[in-house]
Order: C-alpha cells, then sequence, then structure tokens
C-alpha cells in the first residue's frame, strides 16, 4: 500500500469533501493537510448563527464541521488505504462558543487504527488550537470494499 502524498491527499479530501451536500451547503473548504492531519475551515456566515442576540455559531453547525473533519482524516491516515468511513461514534465537548464573526477550523488525526475501525481525535478553534472552542473523538468504520484510490490523481502541485 503506497503512501499518498501531501498533494494526494489534499486533492482526494477535497473532491471527497466537494461533493458532500451538507458541507458544500455550509461552505467547508479543506484548509491544509500537514502529513496525517487534516485541517477544514467553515467561513464565517450569519445564516448559520444560531444567537442572533450573540451573533454566535449554532452548536449543530460545529458538529458537523467536527464530524466532517474527524471523518475525513482518516483518508490522511497512513497506516490505511483511502476508503469510505461511516461514522460509528462522536463525542464533543463543547469548551466554549466561537466569538462572532469569526472563522472556525477544525483539525484532527487518527491515533489508532485497526483492520475495520479508525480511532480520531480533533478539536475546533478560531485562532488557535491551543485555545479550541471544542474537542472531539470518535470511531469510524472502514467500508474497506470500495476503492478510492480512483480518486487520487497523480501528485501535482497544490494551489
Amino acid at each position: 500500500m503506497p503512501v499518498l502524498s501531501n498533494s494526494q491527499k489534499y486533492n482526494l479530501v477535497k473532491i471527497m469533501n466537494d461533493h458532500i451536500p451538507h458541507a458544500a451547503l455550509l461552505g467547508i473548504q479543506v484548509e491544509r493537510i500537514d502529513g496525517e492531519e487534516l485541517t477544514l475551515k467553515l467561513p464565517y456566515q450569519t445564516v448559520l448563527v444560531g444567537d442572533s442576540d450573540a451573533g454566535t455559531l449554532h452548536g449543530g453547525v460545529l458538529t458537523v464541521l467536527l464530524d466532517q473533519t474527524l471523518g475525513m482524516a482518516t483518508v490522511c491516515c497512513d497506516a490505511t488505504e483511502p476508503s469510505v468511513t461511516p461514522t460509528l461514534d462522536l463525542r464533543i465537548d463543547h469548551l466554549c462558543v466561537a466569538p462572532p464573526g469569526m472563522d472556525v477550523f477544525a483539525s484532527a488525526r487518527v491515533y489508532k487504527a485497526t483492520r475495520k475501525i479508525l480511532f480520531v481525535e480533533g478539536c475546533a478553534y478560531c485562532e488557535s488550537k491551543e485555545n479550541p472552542i471544542a474537542r472531539a473523538t470518535g470511531s469510524w468504520v472502514r467500508v474497506a470494499d470500495i476503492d478510492l484510490s480512483w480518486l487520487a490523481p497523480p501528485d501535482q502541485d497544490v494551489v
């Protein structure tokens, strides 16, 4: 099993992310891939505000961002081939609200991979990972019979 380069992972995650309707609807974007760590970005949008008086992000939107990020981080795991990975379990600790008007980032990585289950951890933040607004852990089931390697184009520079 060849390890994908960062640019191959980026292209694969971008293709998958762009074809998931709720991710596209919310405007979730691939921010970067650094080895096995994936970071997605949710640009601030007033339509996603849950408390109009405070201008803060709806908690459900943060849940979607973290589920998307942790799930897509499975593609970046070098220990397994990319595959479809439905969420088996997701736990989110909401530590504070996202400051009004700020983009939210979520980063995640697989910390344990078995033959069928991938265990992932991550966090959501605005300004730095050292000051998270939420932390998440979860597990994803590998559907190994679905080959996604055709989605990963040859190495090319990421813009």
